[in-house]
Order: C-alpha cells, then structure tokens, then sequence
C-alpha cells in the first residue's frame, strides 16, 4: 500500500515538471507567431523597397549614361565640323584629348588648368575649376582645357569622370605643343592664359590666375 502511495506521487511529480513546460511553450507560441508574422511582414517591405530603390538608380544610371553618350556625341560632331583658323585652333584639332569632351576650336581666349588626380590640393581646386568653366563657356569666348599631369590617360578619365568634370582634357605631353605653352616651372595645381594667337597673356599657380580669369580675357583692356 505504502508503496503504491510512493508510485502515485511519484507520477503525479512527473505530470506535473513536464506539463509545466508544455503549458509554458503554449501560451508563449501565439505571441511569438505574430512577433515573427510582423518581422517577416517588415522585412519584406524593407526588401521591396529596397528592390524598387535599386531599379529607379539603375534607370537613372542609364539614363545619365545615355545623355552623356548623346552630349559627347555632339560635342566631337561640333568638333569635327568646326574650321579653325588659328594657331591655337588649328593645333587643337590635331591634339589626342581624354574622354568625350572637346574644346571649342573658335574660342578668343584658352584656360589651361594643369593638374592631377594625385595631387590633393588640385582636387580640392577642381569644383571651383568646374563652376568657372560653365561662366568661361557661357561667354562664348574662353574655352579651358585640363592638362593632366597624370602618367595614365585612363586614371586621368576616371578620375574626372568621377568629378563630374565637362570640361575637355589632354595629357601633358599632347599639351606641349599647344601654341604659347608655358614652361613646366610652376608644378600642379597651376594655371596659364593664351590667346587663340599663342599669346601668353599669364601663368603661375591656379588659385589667383582663375580668380582674375575675365580680367585677363574678356575684360581685357
């Protein structure tokens, strides 16, 4: 009897350790069934978001690129079509330039800003070679083109290209024969002015010489 008694509460002992966990696990499952629910609900509008962000940039992507190749392609068409009449002009036309982007061939007055991808003062230089570029052309007499101090035409594209830069390019050693070139005195970040004659109206470091840019060109006295 007595041993009966010891099996029963025993049993009963059991019962009870395992059920508890059981009756545990049971109520949590609701709540964490709807926890992973909602998880997975914001997850896949993260994932759909996400998705349609990475096709917008890659349409805009193509879109950019096709306006590029569109640009370029109209710009070497003006190039090619264009007659120039003087020194500078003419030896342009002769000239091997980096990239898409070409110089104007009729322009009165040439910028050359000589730079490169190394140097860090002449990438900070650069967006405000940039912004005067778009006044220079908007004048329709000042043409700047970039001599790259580079040792490879291709670093040298893409690192413009990563700036954004519009302006044309050659390589230093194409930009040597350019008429009025000023000697290789002054290295990078520097800057020099010739007339569509090869005149050298200046030369020196790139800061003050395209701060005085229209003193030196079209509001040459």
């Amino acid at each position: 009897m007595v041993r009966r008694l010891i099996l029963t509460l025993l049993l009963l002992s059991c019962t009870a350790t395992c059920a508890a966990p059981f009756t545990a696990f049971a109520d949590e499952t609701p709540a964490a069934k709807k926890e992973k629910k909602k998880q997975s609900a914001k997850e896949k509008r993260e994932a759909a978001k996400a998705k349609r962000e990475a096709t917008k940039a890659k349409k805009e992507a193509e879109k950019a690129k096709k306006s590029a190749a569109a640009q370029a392609k109209k710009a070497q068409k003006a190039f090619e079509v264009a007659e120039a009449t003087t020194p500078v002009g003419l030896a342009l036309k002769k000239m091997e330039f980096i990239g898409a982007n070409r110089p104007d061939v009729t322009a009165e007055y040439y910028f050359i800003v000589r730079s490169s991808s190394t140097c860090p003062h002449c990438v900070k230089l650069l967006p405000e070679v940039m912004a005067a570029y778009a006044e220079m052309r908007a004048t329709g007499k000042v043409e700047l083109i970039y001599e790259s101090f580079d040792n490879d035409a291709a670093k040298a594209e893409e690192h413009l290209n990563k700036q954004g830069a519009t302006f044309p390019a050659a390589m230093r050693a194409a930009m040597g024969n350019l008429p009025g070139a000023a000697p290789l005195l002054q290295p990078p970040p520097a800057a020099y002015v010739v007339d569509a004659q090869g005149k050298r109206l200046a030369s020196g470091p790139l800061a003050p010489v395209l701060a005085d840019w229209r003193k030196l060109t079209v509001d040459k006295q």
